[in-house]
């Protein structure tokens, strides 16, 4: 009975002591000064309407959505095909194939940082959201070829032996069968790729120029001058999107489970 609640006490303490700069954020967002200070001075919204009608907040929401979306799509799809190529092939072919697609979370980010600006400036894809895009694809690959690959593991081959006795070729096999059973894996590992690019700077201040720049990147320069309470709003709103987005991933298996395919999974 002690010890129980003596983990409760310690998992409650570090719970508390993670969330701690957060919630400290979140609440100078509200505040009604012109300064962050902790606690607030008064309860305003006008910080949240503030970063609304700034220019240079509205451009850099709308390059890291534009940038998140294509990083999601190139993971999603080129973390499918590598976990099916791992899942499905023979001798060294899956080992190799899963030391490249999990490269990605090994190499430090400082690293592919300069790896990224040194090839890009040479092929003209520095500052745009496509160049951002691929090359957080990259960092963002890891999440879906897990997830799929974890999927693959667990689907029972035995269905897509049906499917092909019944007449069905492999693509048929594939887009009917293969794909329902794994998708729920790779919308997870689209969603986490969207949020590792929609907070991550340190490739992105390779990538970005003064004429385009996204969130983390104008938040980390306006942190250079001393905090605002716009800046504070602007972490806040970057925050709750990543929260909302992860309560998305939650909703998949219960989504999953009311699927007719979802009959198909092994016992």
């Amino acid at each position: 009975m002690r010890a129980g609640i003596s983990v409760r006490v310690i998992a409650a303490f570090f719970g508390l002591l993670f969330a701690a700069p957060t919630v400290i954020i979140v609440a100078t967002s509200f505040t009604s000064g012109l300064e962050v200070t902790f606690p607030p001075k008064g309860f305003s919204f006008r910080w949240y309407s503030t970063i609304f009608e700034t220019s240079v907040w509205t451009d850099a929401f709308k390059n890291s959505l534009e940038v998140g979306l294509i990083a999601a799509l190139i993971a999603t799809v080129a973390g499918t095909l590598l976990a099916l190529g791992a899942a499905r092939g023979r001798g060294i072919l899956p080992s190799f194939i899963t030391a490249l697609a999990v490269m990605p979370m090994i190499v430090p980010l400082v690293i592919a940082g300069i790896g990224f600006y040194i090839v890009y400036v040479e092929i003209g894809l520095t500052g745009n959201a496509l160049g951002l895009g691929i090359a957080h694809a990259m960092l963002g690959l890891p999440f879906v070829f897990i997830n799929v690959l974890a999927a693959l593991s667990n689907l029972d081959e035995r269905v897509e032996d049906a499917a092909r006795v019944c007449g069905a070729n492999e693509l048929k096999t594939f887009l009917r069968v293969t794909l329902p059973l794994i998708a729920p894996g790779a919308i997870i590992g689209g969603v986490l790729a969207f949020i590792g690019s929609w907070d991550e700077v340190v490739v992105a201040i390779f990538m970005t120029t003064p004429t385009f720049h996204t969130v983390p990147v104008e938040l980390w320069g306006q942190v250079q001058d001393g905090v605002q309470p716009s800046t504070s709003a602007v972490a806040s709103f970057v925050t709750v999107t990543s929260l909302l987005l992860l309560g998305l991933i939650a909703l998949v298996p219960v989504i999953r489970r009311k699927r007719p395919w979802a009959r198909f999974r092994r016992a």
